[in-house]
């Protein structure tokens, strides 16, 4: 599932268990907001902002989206059918008051079996600004639309099995590091030693406040990924958006194998190593299938 979809989704799955919830009288109303700004130098920058609901405190996140990555900015906010309030220190702000036309509009629901969301069209006036790090990303706004919430329960229909084991004929190189206080994490597979391999990777970490969710997926080229039949040694070195290789080695009784070099990987607005002391990576044979492309994936 791409990022875009992965993070959209869990937007709609929460106001879904939202508005399907019965109605309690101590139950406080629950509001959504989505904005859109300009996008900037390539990336795409959303805005979605929540109520408290179901014991989950209220947010805001800023989303900011290439074809292949995303970058996911959250941070307590106070949200009303008709404000949107928050502070994210050095990444911006939002001060916004909707200011309603009086008409409503209504939209049909992609992927719900024919439901329907109502919403009043109209203006948000105030300021909404992002500034991503180092300046890789910004928008600013005093007047945006208001735009619906809900507009589609799709998913993008890629799901991802695998099977593990000394029968299979391709690998599966995991690492992960909690070094530096936060969370990193990747993942390449590879079925046969002449085809594609497939990456995925993480970063979660908490920046004043802010907590702060990197992804970047996508396929590589067969020469990015080697390994040889009985997994002693495996070499990574993949093209944009990494920088770098990194080598596995490990002797015939080792527990952990040696993971050295200069591989690199950079997310939206941070670049972060992914060889060296505190990655601990892991190579086993696997094999995956996408669930949207069986026959593509077969092993």
């Amino acid at each position: 599932m791409g990022k875009r979809s992965i993070m959209w989704l869990c937007v709609a799955a929460l106001a879904a268990a939202v508005l399907a919830a019965p109605a309690a009288a101590e139950e406080p109303a629950y509001y959504g907001h989505h904005l859109r700004l300009e996008p900037s130098n390539g990336f795409h920058i959303s805005v979605s902002a929540s109520s408290e609901a179901l014991g989950i405190p209220a947010d805001i996140s800023i989303g900011v989206e290439t074809r292949r990555s995303a970058a996911i900015y959250r941070a307590p906010a106070k949200v009303t059918a008709t404000t949107i309030q928050a502070d994210l220190g050095a990444f911006g702000r939002v001060d916004l008051v909707l200011r309603g036309s009086g008409r409503e509009r209504t939209i049909s629901i992609r992927c719900s079996q024919g439901q329907k969301y109502t919403y009043e069209t109209g203006v948000w006036e105030g300021v909404v600004e992002f500034r991503g790090e180092g300046g890789y990303a910004h928008g600013k706004a005093t007047r945006l639309p208001a735009l619906p919430y809900i507009t589609s329960y799709c998913g993008s229909g890629r799901g991802r099995g695998e099977s593990s084991g000394s029968g299979e004929t391709g690998a599966r190189l995991r690492g992960t590091s909690f070094a530096h206080g936060r969370v990193l994490s990747f993942q390449v597979n590879k079925n046969h030693a002449r085809g594609r391999a497939l990456f995925d990777a993480e970063l979660k970490e908490r920046r004043g406040g802010v907590r702060i969710y990197r992804f970047a997926s996508g396929w590589l080229p067969a020469s990015a990924f080697r390994y040889d039949p009985d997994l002693r040694t495996a070499t990574l070195s993949p093209p944009a958006p990494f920088s770098g290789l990194a080598t596995l080695t490990r002797g015939r009784n080792s527990v952990s194998p040696n993971w050295i070099g200069d591989l690199a990987i950079e997310f939206p607005g941070r670049e972060v190593a992914l060889a060296g002391p505190g990655m601990n990576v892991h190579l086993a044979h696997a094999c995956f299938r996408l669930f949207d492309k069986p026959q593509a994936t077969s092993c």
